[in-house]
């Protein structure tokens, strides 16, 4: 298990897919923000807080409370937007050779980009949904926020599995 040293970093060009996942992904926290504005005076005083498995309402808040998600999503696509630039700083728990570096770091930023994407999915169905339910609407995606928390669990894990029996194979 090695660090890599900040003078020996791989310099990395985002893929088209990550720059296609980011301007998605900026896209949606946007429009998650402008919905949320767009909607602040049609809310109620509290809205829904905590929900159960099937989407049931387990406790009201006041609607400020509603603002951070967006905070939060915020703070998170930051703190993962300055590890995608910068690898060197990332924790790589395998012999890193200059035979596989390039390989380790491009996996290692595609999963950053692809978690810090899909922050900003969960947050704009979050505020959604919160905001659908607090009109007095019933719940329609709660499916799909379970599928996107499975997502970001899955997907990232999945991919360092399959790469990891690769490089067994090699």
């Amino acid at each position: 298990m090695i660090y890599l040293k900040r003078d020996s970093a791989f310099s990395f060009q985002k893929t088209t897919l990550m720059h296609i996942m980011d301007t998605i992904g900026l896209g949606l926290f946007v429009a998650a923000c402008a919905y949320l504005i767009f909607n602040w005076s049609s809310l109620p005083a509290e809205v829904p807080k905590y929900f159960g498995m099937s989407m049931e309402i387990l406790q009201y808040e006041s609607k400020w409370t509603l603002f951070l998600f967006p905070m939060i999503t915020f703070l998170i696509m930051i703190a993962l937007q300055i590890l995608e630039k910068h690898p060197d700083w990332h924790y790589f728990p395998i012999d890193i050779k200059n035979s596989n570096i390039e390989k380790e770091v491009k996996q290692s930023v595609l999963m950053i980009s692809f978690i810090k994407n899909m922050s900003s999915l969960l947050l704009a169905i979050l505020v959604w949904e919160t905001i659908h339910i607090a009109q007095g609407n019933n719940a329609i995606l709660e499916g799909v926020i379970w599928s996107v928390v499975a997502s970001i669990i899955i997907i990232p894990t999945l991919m360092t599995v399959i790469v990891a029996l690769n490089e067994e194979k090699d």
